[in-house]
């Protein structure tokens, strides 16, 4: 018997009419093979370690959906086989929300999976590519969204770094008249030593850097200035750096599913995420072009304003 199986990592959505089409499909070709009787079995995986087994599409279409009872995966297996026959001569396996067993970690997206097993080598290949056809127009292709939230979560958290490192305050020491740290007391001190002798002893040295070190301990401590306009200038970029970064975690967390099952309660909940993801998209766009734009305004009124 061949056996082909093909995994996916692709985010998908799965709505009733997608989903008699594919079973449809898979029908279409078991009926090939003259003389076989098929059989249908749904396997639902529900929260709360729930599992359900189904033997037609209504019955599966007919599941709440509930937020407490989500399906998280859909097992599809349509097989055919002559009478008498001990195992299925032909199946086709269709899985939503598969995830590739073994000792590996399991993948943090949801995948899916088809598996095709008959004695004809032939209609395997044949029914494996139609029935993927299927599967992938339930495919959700956002790589582009979600490239850009990575960049922006990469990116917007540096860039806060950046506009907050000129605020922290740094000690600086103001020019001192004095030259090499020394005062008044400590050159007529100098001058006394080099009176009675010409050449300093180590000693002596030690004396003169001691004084140094003593006078540079006891300047005083300055930080620098910040001005008003520098912090008003930081703020106006920071604060909707930070929105932003916000809206940018929420629609990573909230608003790009990877599996959906679009019948039931799904269907508003998903309207919902579609939603607030349109809502989040604008406030990212509405921000950064305030920001941008208050910004310009203060460089150009400090440019014409007196200082």
């Amino acid at each position: 018997m061949k056996h082909i199986l093909k995994e996916y990592q692709q985010a998908f959505l799965l709505e009733p009419t997608k989903l008699n089409r594919l079973v449809g499909k898979i029908h279409e070709r078991l009926a090939d093979h003259a003389n076989s009787a098929s059989h249908d079995s749904f396997e639902v995986f529900l929260t709360g370690n729930r599992r359900e087994e189904m033997t037609s599409t209504d019955d599966v279409l007919a599941l709440d959906n509930s937020r407490k009872q989500k399906i998280e995966r859909l097992v599809i297996v349509c097989s055919a086989s002559a009478p008498g026959a001990v195992r299925p001569e032909h199946e086709v396996q269709v899985d939503f929300g598969y995830r590739k067993p073994g000792n590996t970690p399991p993948s943090s997206k949801t995948t899916a999976a088809i598996s095709v097993r008959s004695d004809a080598g032939a209609w395997a290949t044949r029914a494996l590519s139609e029935v993927e056809e299927q599967v992938e127009r339930t495919w959700i292709h956002r790589s582009w969204p979600i490239g850009s939230l990575v960049v922006l979560a990469i990116l917007l958290p540096i860039l806060l770094v950046f506009l907050t490192f000129p605020l922290i305050p740094f000690r600086t020491e103001p020019p001192r008249a004095e030259n090499l740290w020394l005062n008044s007391s400590d050159v007529d001190r100098i001058e006394a030593m080099l009176g009675e002798r010409p050449i300093l002893t180590d000693e002596n040295l030690r004396e003169v850097a001691t004084m140094q070190l003593r006078n540079v301990l006891g300047l005083p401590r300055h930080t620098r200035p910040i001005s008003a306009s520098q912090v008003t200038r930081t703020l106006l970029l920071a604060v909707p750096l930070f929105v932003v970064l916000a809206c940018v975690l929420v629609l990573v967390a909230t608003c790009y599913p990877s599996a959906v099952f679009l019948w039931g309660d799904e269907v508003e909940r998903y309207a919902n995420t579609l939603q607030r993801r349109k809502i989040t998209w604008n406030i990212i766009v509405s921000v950064t072009v305030v920001g941008v734009l208050s910004q310009v305004l203060v460089e150009g009124l400090s440019y014409w304003l007196p200082r």
